[in-house]
């Protein structure tokens, strides 16, 4: 890695550190304050959500990463576009949502899948992000985001602390996409310009987005589906109690995805500009630099997670420790995932990554639903243990004459890192 990949990640890496510690000292209180119903019922409605912001952005993030890396004025023309767009369809989509869950859910779920939307809105609107990180200059979301999640943080510590209302909850949700949005754009606006492309082309770059994101938009639903699959079939299956300790169970068990997220997002600025052999060979030392890191840290959850869940949550939450194993292995298969998806997308990989998807997601319905109805909690452990693993091996191995597979195999030479 170059020095200013390093301190890209670096910085990405610092950013989710403090992620990590309201994971660990706040969430996991308020989960122990408010009990794993409340935790429950605010994970669905985050999760609910979560998925139709993954429908606004359409697939936009790694288009605009591509197009900014290559072109900063075209790049910046296009997000103007991408903005617009993206507000469009989330609004077009919340407000049946937002009904339903009004008219069919009790008072918590309805307030906190409003504050979800709200905080939805700001995440679509943030394509600031992407510029950052397509230009290297990731010190400025972490600033921007960590100063969301520790506001957002305090907010969700004095409500518990205080033994407040559990809705005022909602606010903290808000908070940490508010916050980064408005120092970003900030940012942004003081030091370059968005000018958006003229009326008469506008319309091109939006069939350009239509087209090349339409895959990836139903590629990236299908994956916030599948990993929010087994969340869904508990709610039908199980109770609001197993709910809210698979989510606990689920956030220490991909706490450290940060890392090997953040160093792969530096990387593949260089790759992206790559061709052939070369490409192959950058991502097969990045795949390998992934793997390291994903075993390292599956070694130390595997090994303290139970202990972790019973100090954190508490004796309600004992349950999550005989799962969370099996979600840090899963979580593991995602990580190194990654650099294959990014690989395909710079190969133009679209469709076949929207057929892959299509048979995950059909494995991981299958899965969920006969898992769980047979194993209850430790079911959707291993539906998504199962699914996550297909994903990373089989599923890839038929793109490009086997290329995924000789990435995976070329990671584990040494003159690769030579």
């Amino acid at each position: 890695m170059k020095y200013s990949e390093m301190s890209n990640a670096a910085w990405m890496m610092s950013e989710k550190l403090v992620s990590v510690f309201g994971v660990i000292f706040v969430t996991s209180y308020v989960a122990k304050s408010f009990g794993p119903s409340i935790f429950g019922q605010m994970a669905f409605s985050t999760s609910l959500f979560s998925i139709i912001q993954t429908i606004a952005i359409f697939g936009t993030e790694t288009i605009l990463f591509k197009s900014i890396s290559k072109s900063e004025q075209k790049g910046t023309r296009l997000m103007a576009v991408a903005r617009r767009f993206r507000l469009a369809l989330l609004l077009l989509l919340s407000a049946p949502t937002l009904i339903y869950v009004w008219l069919t859910m009790r008072e918590n779920f309805a307030v906190f899948a409003f504050a979800s939307f709200l905080s939805a809105i700001f995440v679509t609107q943030d394509i600031f992000s992407v510029y950052n990180n397509a230009r290297l200059k990731s010190r400025m979301n972490t600033i921007a985001n960590g100063a969301g999640m520790l506001l957002s943080f305090a907010i969700s510590f004095t409500v518990a602390w205080l033994k407040l209302s559990p809705l005022l909850l909602s606010l903290s949700i808000v908070a940490v996409t508010l916050v980064p949005y408005l120092i970003k754009r900030g940012q942004f606006f003081r030091s370059s310009e968005m000018s958006a492309p003229p009326r008469r082309r506008q319309r091109n770059y939006t069939r350009y987005l239509m087209y090349a994101g339409l895959p990836l938009a139903i590629s990236s639903v299908f994956i916030s589906i599948q990993v929010k699959m087994a969340q869904f079939f508990l709610v039908g299956v199980g109770s609001e109690h197993e709910l809210g300790v698979f989510a606990a169970a689920n956030t220490i068990s991909a706490s450290w995805i940060f890392i090997p997220v953040a160093i792969i997002t530096s990387c593949f600025s260089a790759i992206f500009r790559e061709r052939d052999e070369v490409a192959v060979r950058l991502a097969a030392r990045l795949y390998g630099y992934v793997m390291a890191v994903s075993i390292l840290m599956l070694l130390i959850v595997s090994l303290f997670g139970d202990k972790l869940i019973i100090t954190l949550y508490g004796n309600d939450y004992t349950q999550a420790g005989s799962i969370i194993t099996l979600l840090s292995w899963a979580t593991c298969f995602s990580a190194m995932g990654t650099v294959a998806y990014r690989f395909m997308v710079k190969e133009g990989g679209f469709n076949y990554l929207l057929v892959k998807i299509l048979f995950q997601m059909l494995v991981s319905l299958v899965t969920s639903w006969l898992f769980i109805r047979t194993w209850g909690l430790t079911g959707a452990a291993w539906s998504v243990f199962v699914t996550e693993l297909l994903s990373l091996t089989v599923m890839n191995y038929f793109f490009k004459n086997g290329v995924i597979l000789r990435i995976q195999l070329s990671s584990l030479k040494i003159k690769t890192y030579k």
